[in-house]
């Protein structure tokens, strides 16, 4: 009787000894696994200098806020002079502390105790405005800045606002904490000199100005292709999202539609042999490679006219995909025979037994097939960029190529627009998880 309590004993040991095994090995590959992801949004949200840093930081230090004050007499309290001082502190700043992680900055014009201008700028705003923008290539002085027109275009983009007689809700900001006056009253004593008087500088810490930089990289497709395309110009980013939507929404559509079709009329209207042929058909398509038939596709295209349009990136989601007719034909054939014969019987047509019957009891080969169309195409890239010459026709993983190609383009923001690309994806995974799943061991077929 001893030697099965002994084996129980040594079996219970074992079985827990192999689940501790199971999650160590997990986590130790989630690690790895995640790493690249989390150093991805990391470094995301650092600045251009920081990224560089050797050892690389995981974690991001901490953004700094500066708040610049400046008192103006009668004489100097006017707009203009005003502006002025605004572009030559912010882009003093920007180019002087790189080292400093200062990721906003403040201005404040004072005149008779009262903030009567007031401008705020992120880093990254700035550092894309000196990138791609009005001062695209130039060394940044007092002159480059101030040039002609520069100053009014600069400070319209960048936004500001002004009133001789105050702004009301607005108030500058108390000397408090540590004292910065060494650290930035040499940024105005060279290349940057200010008309106005510098009261005090106020330096405080705001890690969400760090999220703040995906906001500004989703406009960054604005400044790119802000002479190149209009339409790129006006809505940046979202002209990509919304090419992505137009093309995962109708390869949905059509790959759901089509391939029950297909699986309806091969599981239920063919004979056993004609169906096992095209279905063979189908799946034989799959295992043709995309290489050997890219060239002639492409011509084809050309010839009826299917490129460097909307045509180019939907027409090939017209072709019923293999393994999604192989699923729904699976399902179809393990529904009863009596629910078609007794619809048959009431005079149902085949179009009725197709949409009252396979279709609301096959909701979880839409779920999947659904699911897989989003995820599978999403990152589908090589054939959009094939066919898309015109910029306000690339999908985001195409804008994504195509941005990081240039060679202004710096890696916090190339870090942060690949972060924005594969959120969806991420979100659509973990929200639809659960059905994934449910949908995958709903569709088993019998073999």
């Amino acid at each position: 009787m001893k030697t099965p309590k002994k084996q129980e004993t040594f079996k219970i040991k074992g079985d827990r000894g192999l689940r501790i095994t199971a999650w160590v090995v997990t986590l130790v590959a989630m690690v790895f696994i995640l790493f690249p992801f989390f150093m991805t949004i990391s470094n995301a949200m650092k600045d251009n200098v920081k990224i560089y840093d050797v050892p690389p930081r995981l974690i991001p230090e901490s953004a700094n806020s500066l708040s610049i004050v400046v008192d103006y007499d009668t004489q100097n309290a006017t707009e203009e002079t005003m502006r002025n001082d605004m572009l030559k502190a912010f882009y003093g700043v920007y180019t002087k502390l790189t080292r400093e992680s200062i990721f906003e900055i403040k201005f404040y014009g004072m005149h008779e105790n009262q903030v009567v201008f007031f401008a705020r700028s992120h880093q990254t705003q700035l550092q894309m405005e000196k990138d791609y923008g009005i001062y695209k290539g130039m060394v940044l002085n007092e002159k480059t800045l101030l040039y002609k027109d520069r100053p009014a275009r600069a400070a319209t983009k960048l936004g500001y606002s002004f009133n001789i007689e105050g702004l009301p809700n607005t108030q500058a900001p108390k000397s408090e904490g540590k004292n910065v006056d060494d650290l930035v009253l040499p940024v105005f004593e060279g290349k940057f000199p200010l008309t106005g008087v510098p009261s005090r500088f106020v330096l405080s810490k705001n890690s969400l100005l760090l999220l703040e930089n995906f906001v500004h990289y989703m406009k960054l497709p604005q400044y790119m292709y802000a002479q190149s395309n209009p339409t790129i110009a006006k809505y940046g980013f979202w002209t990509f999202s919304g090419n992505t939507v137009i093309v995962i929404g109708f390869a949905m559509v059509s790959q759901l539609l089509l391939c029950s079709i297909c699986g309806f009329v091969i599981s239920r209207l063919l004979p056993p042999k004609q169906a096992k042929f095209v279905l063979l058909f189908f799946l034989g398509g799959m295992m043709i490679p995309f290489v050997s038939i890219m060239i002639p596709q492409l011509i084809m295209y050309k010839s009826m006219g299917a490129y460097n349009n909307y045509a180019a990136l939907l027409l090939p989601f017209l072709y019923p995909f293999g393994f999604y007719v192989y699923l729904y034909k699976g399902f179809f054939d393990r529904i009863p025979g009596s629910y078609f014969e007794a619809a048959k019987l009431d005079g149902a047509s085949n179009f009725y037994l197709y949409t009252h019957i396979c279709m609301p009891l096959s909701k979880p080969i839409i779920a999947l097939v659904a699911l897989q169309t989003f995820l599978g195409n999403w990152n589908d890239f090589f054939w959009a960029w094939l066919v898309t010459e015109r910029q306000d026709l690339w999908t985001l993983n195409v804008a994504l190529f195509n941005i990081s190609n240039n060679t202004g383009t710096k890696q916090n923001a190339m870090m942060g627009i690949a972060f924005i690309t594969i959120l969806p994806v991420l979100i659509v995974a973990l929200l639809f998880s659960k059905q994934l799943k449910a949908s995958i061991i709903s569709s088993g077929v019998k073999g």
